[in-house]
């Protein structure tokens, strides 16, 4: 049974560390918020209890309290308290990102405050597409899709590289325009 414990310790803890560090590691975007979803009236309910996040928490917090409590109690003892354990982390953090998540607590602060950023195109914004940019706000950088403002010409294309600035965020992407040279010396 130990090593059932280790197993879930290493696999959960080892997502979990990579979503916390995975903005260390450039270019690396991982994110364990995956819900399933099925079509069945009250079988939905369930399928939330099931999201890939909340696996993650569950397995980290069984193989965890499994692994510790393996050397102070019996077998028995250990694995009802690991699932308990697990299934309680799992459950408590899924519903807490569900709430984040329904609330929109951080996501409108977050899209707000890209207005008015520079940034650099990194995939062509052609007039009636959408494209990406490279925004930076303070040391992190962030990789937003985008699209042409309405003020723009209806002809012009973005190229990779070019500077643009975030007129506004709608929806989570970037409505853009490009830096014009003559109106920042103004």
């Amino acid at each position: 049974m130990f090593t059932i414990y280790i197993f879930c310790l290493l696999v959960g803890g080892g997502f979990l560390a990579l979503s916390v560090f995975g903005d260390f590691l450039d270019g690396m975007d991982i994110d364990v918020d995956v819900d399933a979803e099925l079509d069945a009236g009250g079988a939905a309910d369930v399928a939330k209890l099931l999201s890939l996040r909340t696996i993650v928490y569950a397995l980290f917090g069984f193989g965890a309290t499994g692994a510790i409590l393996h050397w102070f109690t019996g077998p028995a003892v250990t694995a009802a308290i690991a699932g308990v354990t697990g299934l309680a982390s799992g459950v408590f953090i899924g519903a807490a990102f569900r709430y984040i998540r329904r609330s929109g607590a951080g996501t409108a602060l977050g899209e707000r405050s890209m207005a008015g950023l520079t940034g650099e195109v990194t995939m062509e914004i052609a007039p009636d597409g959408a494209g990406t940019v490279k925004v930076s706000r303070g040391e992190r950088r962030y990789s937003v899709r985008a699209r042409l403002d309405s003020t723009c010409p209806d002809d012009l294309p973005l190229r990779a590289g070019q500077s643009v600035v975030v007129v506004r965020m709608t929806d989570g992407i970037a409505d853009v325009a490009p830096v014009d040279m003559k109106l920042l010396e103004e």
